[in-house]
């Protein structure tokens, strides 16, 4: 599933041994630093008001980067380290981008950047994630970033970190130092409830609100041969094994029927009183539990969804009613080729089903996945926030320099020096009313943002052949139908209060995990009672769970 917008943050994980230990140390017991680069401890000097300033003089910036050389799109004689995108930095700034090493994967990056931390041999500035972040600084290896965030940050950047209010900026900030640039992550990308209009309507029901609604409307899809062959070959829902808890914006999960309930799966949240709790073992969770096994043997879910090894066949195939799935998801291949199988399908979102006080649950996510840091003694840390301002005014086409840049060649934007995803927490709605509003105007030179232009011609294209170009279907689906529901008005986000991993986490998590996912699984199926939970939260708890959930507790603080 591949989004046309990157829409999700990019997340590097890697567990490191030995992040800060050893390695070679000059006669000041400092790290070694790369050529034309200086150790100092004094603070960085620059112009507050300099922040797309150029420099008199050429400096260099190496970076440590992962960038498969393969399938770039990008013409004869670029490169990843030497292409349009760097030549633009090099013009606009005079400071010429360089790799002090790149791997063509992410697995190879993480071993890189294991090697690298450990010997203390690092690149002027490069992508980690939170724990190594917590351990460069606890090593004294990375520069302090908030006098040039707070200088030099251009107004689109500070706009994006501050659509988050504080929650993107403190997860860097460490005793009241900024020692990264995070990453980004959008919200609004959790599961919708997507029904076949077509069978809705040929079946004369209303779009379900409530859980019970929903579940009307699954039992009439099973039992009242919505596709008109005959035949009892239609589903109501599916799902996938895990159930939920496995990623924000997982397709077919059972998020949707979770938080009908109240109940969420594998989040850290806190309860009424105040006080640090998994949500998985809460009594919420029990309840879901019991909804649905109840559902499964009745055969409201696909009875076969365990050993499926495409969740999605049965809505691709023309034999699905209701899917799972965030705003984005048109841009796959199922509804489209739910599509070429019948022509009358008809697909809608909606936000639902409802809670017993009318609001539509789910959960935050991670806000911040990844950390652009800056090997403490490189001579012009700045310079790190400067090209990022100047990477994301060209990135947002706000520089009509940068407008035609690689134009048509699908060159991705991750070959910009920094693959750092910036973007306003609500971006996803954001742009859609921008193109809703151009749309009802008939007027799209009502549009500022560069790329909603693309979207408003797929949606023109389709609202006069509808289904005839199915790319254009599927983005004007996505762009006006699916993100109109990541209205934040739309849905109630329950906010976690932790993220990461801690100490015990990194020894027993993966035990636990296996426990619950097998465990609730077998409790949907009918294979083990329902107060197999409550075994279940008993064991978790001796195995390592009441330990994590105080370190957690510390954590968040």
């Amino acid at each position: 599933m591949k989004l046309k917008l990157a829409a999700i943050c990019l997340v590097v994980f890697m567990l490191i041994a030995t992040a800060c230990g050893g390695g070679d140390k000059g006669q000041n017991g400092k790290a070694n630093q790369s050529e034309g680069t200086q150790d100092t401890d004094k603070a960085p000097e620059f112009d507050k008001d300099d922040m797309f300033g150029k420099y008199a003089e050429p400096i260099t910036l190496s970076l440590g980067k992962s960038v498969s050389t393969k399938d770039t799109n990008l013409p004869s004689g670029d490169t990843v380290d030497n292409n349009e995108f760097y030549r633009f930095i090099e013009n606009k700034l005079n400071v010429k981008v360089t790799h002090a090493w790149q791997t063509e994967t992410v697995d190879a990056y993480q071993q890189k950047l294991s090697v690298s931390i450990a010997s203390r041999d690092l690149p002027d500035a490069f992508i980690v994630n939170e724990k190594q972040l917590k351990h460069l600084v606890e090593a004294d290896l990375i520069a302090d970033l908030t006098d040039i965030y707070h200088s030099l940050a251009s107004p689109l950047v500070k706009d994006y970190y501050e659509s988050y209010g504080d929650l993107v900026l403190n997860r860097a900030t460490i005793d009241g130092k900024l020692m990264a640039l995070p990453s980004t992550t959008i919200s609004g990308q959790h599961n919708l409830t997507w029904i076949r209009q077509d069978w809705l309507e040929k079946l004369e029901l209303n779009p379900p609100k409530t859980l019970d609604d929903l579940i009307a409307v699954a039992k009439s899809f099973i039992e009242n041969d919505p596709d008109g062959n005959n035949k009892k070959d239609t589903y109501g829902m599916t799902g996938i094994p895990e159930l939920g808890g496995v990623g924000y914006s997982t397709p077919n999960t059972f998020e949707t029927i979770f938080g009908a309930i109240d109940a969420y799966k594998s989040q850290w949240l806190k309860d009424k009183s105040g006080n640090v709790v998994y949500s998985s073992i809460l009594p919420e969770m029990k309840t879901a539990l019991a909804k649905l096994h109840e559902l499964y043997a009745a055969g409201i879910i696909d009875k076969e969804f365990p050993v499926r090894k495409d969740p999605n066949e049965l809505a691709a195939g023309g034999k699905l009613g209701i899917v799972f799935a965030p705003w984005w998801f048109p841009y796959t291949n199922t509804f489209p080729d739910s599509i070429k199988n019948d022509p009358k399908a008809e697909w809608k979102p909606y936000s639902g089903p409802v809670d017993a006080d009318g609001k539509y649950n789910t959960y935050d996510v991670d806000p911040a996945g990844s950390y652009l840091v800056v090997r403490k003694g490189y001579k012009h840390p700045e310079a790190v926030m400067k090209v990022l301002n100047v990477e994301y005014q060209a990135l947002r086409w706000l520089d009509p320099d940068a407008v035609d840049i690689y134009k048509g060649l699908n060159v991705s934007w991750t070959l910009w020096p920094f693959a750092l995803q910036l973007d306003y927490k609500d971006a996803v709605y954001r742009y859609h009313m921008e193109l809703k509003n151009a749309w009802e105007a008939k007027d799209p030179s009502q549009i500022t943002t560069q790329f909603v232009k693309g979207w408003y011609d797929n949606v023109a294209i389709n609202a006069e052949n509808p289904k005839k170009n199915l790319a254009a279907w599927s983005e004007a689906m996505s762009r006006m139908d699916g993100s109109a529901e990541a209205n934040p008005a739309n849905y109630n986000e329950v906010q976690n209060v932790f993220y990461g991993r801690t100490k015990t986490m990194e020894q027993k998590w993966a035990i636990l995990e296996k426990m619950e996912n097998e465990t609730f699984l077998k409790i949907v199926l009918g294979e083990e009672p329902l107060d197999k939970f409550d075994a279940f939260v008993k064991e978790w708890k001796k195995l390592g769970g009441d330990q994590i959930t105080k370190e957690v507790e510390e954590e968040a603080k």
